[in-house]
Formats: C-alpha cells, sequence, structure tokens
C-alpha cells in the first residue's frame, strides 16, 4: 500500500484438526505402556470451524518400530458426538520394548488432518506372585454380541433374529495387564439360561460366556466374579424381546375401503401391524403373505411384504377380475408361526362403478329406488328437508370420495345439499347406501300445483359422473 500505510495481511484460512493422545491402564495420559499393559489410543476431530465431528472414521497406524498391536485389527474407528475415536493399544509381545509413534489419520470435508503422539514400551513390572487367581485385580465387561444387545424370546428367532447372545469381559492386574488362567464364574436372572457357568480366561484375559433366552420377555444383566474373590463386575443390559406373531396381535387397515371399479389403478394401501404375546413389535422380517379374490394385491416381485417394525404394506389396485355389485372383494393377510401353525386376518373391500349409483329411499337392499317426489303443502318460503341415499341395487356405497352436487331447473324452486359433500370410506359390514339430505325451498310461484326437476350429480374422484334426476312435484 503506497503513502507509508501498513498492509493488512491475509488471513490464514481456518482448517480441520486432529489430536491424538495415549491414555495407560489408568485412564490416565501417558508416554510410556508396559509390555502387558493395555492402552487406548483416543483421537480427537474437529472441524475448519473447530466444532466436534462425528461420523468420521479414524485410521490409526504405528510409525516406529512394529511395537504396537492396535485393536480391532482394521485399526479404524468412528468419531462420535464428542468428536472421540478410540482403539485399544497394547505392545506386540512381551519383548517388544522402545520407542514408538502412533498417528491418526481422517479427512474431513475434503482435507486430510493427523495427529500423532510417541511413546515407549517398557518392559512389564515384576509381582511378588505367579498364581493368576491372586493377581486378579479388575474384572471389564468388554462386548456383547448381538451388539445391539437384544436377542428374541425362545421360539421367535430366524433370518436376523437370534434367541442366543455372547458376552465378554476381561481379567487385568493391577498394572492394567491381561492375565491368563483366571477362573471366574458367572450368574444371570432366571428368565433366561446360563449356558456357561464358568470359563477360564485366556492369553488376553478374556472369558466369554453365553445366554438363551425363555419365554418371558425380560432385561438380563450377567454377572462375571473371580472365582474366591471379591472381584465382580456386570454386564450391559441385556433385553429379552419380541415373540412370534399372535392372532390377537395380528392387525390389518387401510387407506380406502370403497374402491372406484371403472378406474385401473385406483388403489387402497393395506398395513398389516403385528406385536407378540407381550405387546412387542415383531421383529424385523417376518414374511406376510396377501391373497385377494378380486382386483390385484402385492406386487410383481411378491404377493406379500416383510415387516419392518412389526409392519409391512401392499397395495390393493383396480384392474380385472373385477366384482359385481353385491360382490365384495375379500384380501386376507397370512404368516406362519413354527412349522405347523399359521394366523390370518381379512378385510373386505367393495369396488363398484359410480354408473350404478341411483336414490333410494332406504339404506338397505329392498329399498326402492326414487324418481320422483312430491313436496307437502308447507308454506312458500320454507325449507323441507327430504332423506334420501345414495347407493347401487345391491345397497352398496358409491366409491369413497365421490362429491355430490344438486341443481334444480326451476328458479321457483331452490335446492340445495343439507348433508357432507362428499361420500365418507364405510367400512362396516354390511355395506350401505349413504344418506344425501336434500333441502327444497319453493318459492311463491311453486305453491300452485306444478312440477321442476333436480339433478344430483355424484363425480367419482376419477372423474367420472353419474346423474339421477328427480320429478319435484310441489301441492299447494
Amino acid at each position: 500500500m503506497s503513502g507509508g500505510g501498513t498492509t493488512t495481511p491475509t488471513p490464514t484460512p481456518a482448517t480441520a484438526t486432529a489430536t491424538l493422545d495415549v491414555l495407560g491402564g489408568s485412564g490416565a495420559s501417558t508416554t510410556s505402556i508396559s509390555a502387558l499393559e493395555i492402552g487406548q489410543g483416543v483421537a480427537v476431530i474437529k472441524d475448519a470451524k473447530g466444532q466436534p465431528a462425528s461420523g468420521v472414521i479414524v485410521k490409526f497406524a504405528e510409525t516406529g518400530g512394529s511395537l504396537l498391536t492396535i485393536s480391532p485389527a482394521a485399526a479404524t474407528a468412528l468419531t462420535d458426538g464428542s468428536g472421540r475415536a478410540v482403539v485399544e493399544v497394547r505392545a506386540a509381545s512381551t519383548t517388544s520394548l522402545g520407542a514408538t509413534t502412533l498417528t491418526a489419520t481422517a479427512t474431513v470435508g475434503g482435507a486430510t488432518v493427523t495427529g500423532q503422539k510417541s511413546i515407549a514400551v517398557s518392559s512389564a513390572p515384576t509381582t511378588s506372585t505367579t498364581d493368576p487367581q491372586a493377581m486378579a485385580a479388575a474384572l471389564n465387561f468388554l462386548d456383547a454380541n448381538p451388539a445391539d444387545k437384544s436377542i428374541v424370546i425362545k421360539g421367535a428367532g430366524g433370518n436376523g433374529r437370534s434367541e442366543s447372545a455372547t458376552l465378554r469381559f476381561r481379567v487385568v492386574d493391577k498394572n492394567n495387564s491381561p492375565l491368563q488362567g483366571v477362573v471366574v464364574n458367572f450368574s444371570v436372572n432366571p428368565e433366561v439360561t446360563l449356558n456357561i457357568v464358568s470359563a477360564t480366561s485366556d492369553s488376553d484375559g478374556v472369558v466369554l460366556t453365553t445366554v438363551s433366552s425363555g419365554t418371558t420377555a425380560t432385561v438380563a444383566i450377567v454377572v462375571a466374579t473371580v472365582n474366591g474373590r471379591s472381584i465382580s463386575t456386570q454386564s450391559d443390559q441385556l433385553t429379552v424381546t419380541t415373540g412370534t406373531a399372535t392372532q390377537a396381535g395380528f392387525d390389518l387397515a387401510a387407506t380406502k375401503y370403497n374402491l372406484d371399479s371403472r378406474f385401473s389403478g385406483d388403489k387402497s394401501t393395506i398395513t398389516v401391524r403385528i406385536v407378540d404375546a407381550n405387546g412387542n413389535p415383531v421383529s424385523d422380517g417376518v414374511p406376510v403373505v396377501f391373497t385377494s379374490d378380486f382386483l390385484a394385491v402385492g406386487s410383481s416381485s411378491r404377493g406379500g411384504c416383510v415387516t419392518s417394525g412389526g409392519a409391512c404394506s401392499v397395495d390393493l389396485v383396480v384392474q380385472d377380475p373385477r366384482p359385481a355389485d353385491g360382490q365384495y372383494v375379500t384380501v386376507t393377510a397370512s404368516t406362519r408361526v413354527g412349522s405347523s401353525t399359521s394366523i390370518s386376518k381379512s378385510v373386505q373391500f367393495t369396488a363398484d362403478d359410480v354408473a350404478r349409483i341411483a336414490l333410494y329411499d332406504g339404506p338397505s337392499s329392498g329399498a326402492a329406488q326414487i324418481g320422483a317426489l312430491s313436496l307437502g303443502s308447507g308454506k312458500c318460503g320454507v325449507a323441507q328437508v327430504v332423506s334420501l341415499f345414495a347407493g347401487t341395487p345391491s345397497a352398496f356405497p358409491a366409491p369413497s370420495g365421490s362429491s355430490v352436487t344438486v341443481r334444480s331447473s326451476s328458479t321457483d324452486l331452490a335446492v340445495a345439499l343439507n348433508s357432507p359433500a362428499t361420500i365418507d370410506d364405510l367400512v362396516a359390514i354390511p355395506r350401505q347406501r349413504s344418506r344425501v339430505d336434500l333441502q327444497f325451498t319453493p318459492s311463491a310461484s311453486a305453491c300452485a300445483a306444478g312440477t321442476a326437476f333436480v339433478d344430483v350429480t355424484f363425480t367419482s374422484p376419477n372423474g367420472v359422473k353419474q346423474v339421477s334426476t328427480l320429478t319435484i312435484t310441489t301441492v299447494p
């Protein structure tokens, strides 16, 4: 800048960062671990705004003398909500002594960031006893499989559903080094079965047990105790839930029950929801088969669906074969429980043509079709309401969502609709025609005997119209 002014430095763009620390067996930051100690590599990843970056894959590696073993074997971890990614680090062997460097690398917003820390691996401390049982100082719960710590009750297993779980614990000494040859006993609440009651730790200090579900939904906690010692710990909670489908918990619902048979492609979505005897949604992956005596149900790839979250859906689509007036479309959903028991439920639909709709003096079969009305001798200008019923000759309703409009041919006779302008979706069995209330108001001129015509028009949701014409006679 001329004139003796100062030049403002260009700010350095902010970038993402990675930091790495190593924690010893005590959980404190350290620059040294023993050859038998189990430590942790903890990387913290932040974005260019300095905020924790969650869901980022961090790759850990040793850049110094091949002295370390990183667990998991892939040497990768995913950052959590605080931007932390953690792996386990330990000496590759009891003779892997010296100095090395641990690095953590991640990609954030297209930028690669790296953190590192150098540590020393020292010889393991000596101990005054060689009895592993006496050397045990702590038990740590490691993990459970399935990873979501959830199994289904006995008899409900299948694809993706397990009735048993494996739980792992680790025995360590006062230096947090794994101990081999330690006997550990297990216990669990009685609603589940403990398959391994006692185990001996391996070279990694790991013991495992398995549990199997019973017939009761519960929460199970496995307690591990060093044999002969007052050293124990417990697992995370293991949920035992989601049994087999029950007939009482088999529910069907649809988005529409009265379809338009004239319109190919008109559809209703049918949803099945299933719970077990405990009221819990069944596990994902339960297959449900659908059948129908008319129209088409399901998809081209399958005639049914597979549950997710205890429910699944298919479409019932209008096409040939279509039912005649008075014939129900019966859709049945079913699934199998075990090798011999099937449970099912049916739901009935109508699929009728708006062209069949007329007005009747009653909602059920046997009522007479109405084509003419006589209005009483009420005072001129007084509204009179007449209730009629719109439906088919077999007393089925119009397709749901059909609109109703009215129009008088005479200015001396006002007519209005005194009921909803849209035909409701009806589900009750037997179906009935829908009530239509017409309000007539004759003028002074109409009080003399005479006739007028009123058009009642029904329009299906797909645009098809049907007109019922009433001859109205006014009686003075």
